[in-house]
């Protein structure tokens, strides 16, 4: 009996022990520390900035801020590097409880390194450091019961500024050409051959209003509020999510772009989350036409007015 009551004795001790010295290593940091520790606190609390990849895929702007991947016991969550980047060590927080393991995939010289994550258990969390030849990610693992991540990727804040660049360089030649609208080339406005199939996700001030196609270019109605100098850059996303700069060109409130794209990315700069537009089925929705008629239906009365 002794025995029995001699144990929660020392457990209740040892407890207000420990609170005890939590309590005292938190007062024992001087106002600078507490300083320092709210800075790096206040990078691991940012928002993290995500575009929706393929299958599910999460996609990381690099360094804005401490990304949280939820994992789950026996589930793998992916987490894909920069193709040619060269893993040099990697580094958890608990190796006990989570398991870690390393892959290549693809062939010389543009393999994609991957780290394969999975927890043992639920309602865990630790960190994740991954070191590279290029850089050095600084992950927060959680684990849920059975939702999960099972792809990670990254974007990465060069890639964003070289693509911002050679589009900005691209407007300025066209504009100094006097090429950068084209008086002769028309919108198309017949309707019935128009395909309207995209989804429009995101928020931002230079949100398009639609986006449509005549089976040959891509057209995306931009606000009219929308001045020149804020034009995003296009990219357009392939069937792997690679971007790459396509030739493009302003008329009025209207991109032309010269070809069928299934996914695109509007940005405006390195912080934005940007616009992201996906074809849709072939099958026009009706909504989104009858939206559409009813703008032009307006637009023939002003003309009218004007008159």
């Amino acid at each position: 009996m002794k025995k029995l009551i001699l144990i929660p004795a020392i457990l209740g001790a040892t407890m207000a022990f420990g609170f005890n010295e939590i309590e005292r290593d938190f007062a024992n940091l001087t106002d600078k520390e507490k300083k320092d520790l709210a800075i790096a606190q206040k990078w691991i609390d940012e928002k993290t900035t995500t575009i929706p990849g393929k299958n599910g895929e999460v996609i990381y702007l690099f360094g804005k801020s401490m990304p949280s991947i939820v994992t789950a016991p026996l589930r793998l969550t992916n987490i894909a590097l920069e193709p040619g980047e060269e893993i040099k060590d990697v580094q958890i927080g608990d190796s006990i409880r989570w398991i870690i393991s390393l892959s290549i995939s693809g062939e010389e010289p543009n393999t994609t390194s991957h780290i394969i994550v999975k927890p043992t258990e639920k309602n865990l969390q630790t960190t994740l450091n991954i070191m590279t030849n290029k850089r050095v990610y600084k992950l927060n693992l959680i684990s849920e019961d059975k939702k999960f991540m099972p792809s990670i990727a990254f974007i990465y804040p060069g890639e964003i500024t070289a693509s911002l660049e050679a589009y900005k360089q691209k407007l300025k030649e066209k504009s100094q050409s006097k090429n950068f609208q084209k008086p002769d080339e028309p919108i198309p406005s017949n309707i019935d051959s128009l395909d309207f199939g995209y989804s429009i996700e995101g928020k931002s001030d230079f949100k398009p209003l639609r986006v449509y196609n005549d089976g040959v270019k891509t057209y995306i109605q931009m606000p009219k509020n929308m001045k020149f100098y804020e034009a995003p850059a296009l990219m357009i996303l392939d069937k792997n999510d690679n971007k790459e700069i396509v030739n493009y060109r302003l008329k009025i409130d209207t991109f032309i772009v010269d070809r069928l794209f299934n996914k695109a990315l509007l940005i405006s700069g390195v912080d934005d989350k940007g616009i992201l537009i996906k074809k849709m089925s072939s099958k026009i929705n009706q909504e989104i036409v009858n939206n559409v008629l009813y703008d032009l239906s307006l637009k023939n009365e002003e003309k009218k007015e004007n008159k």
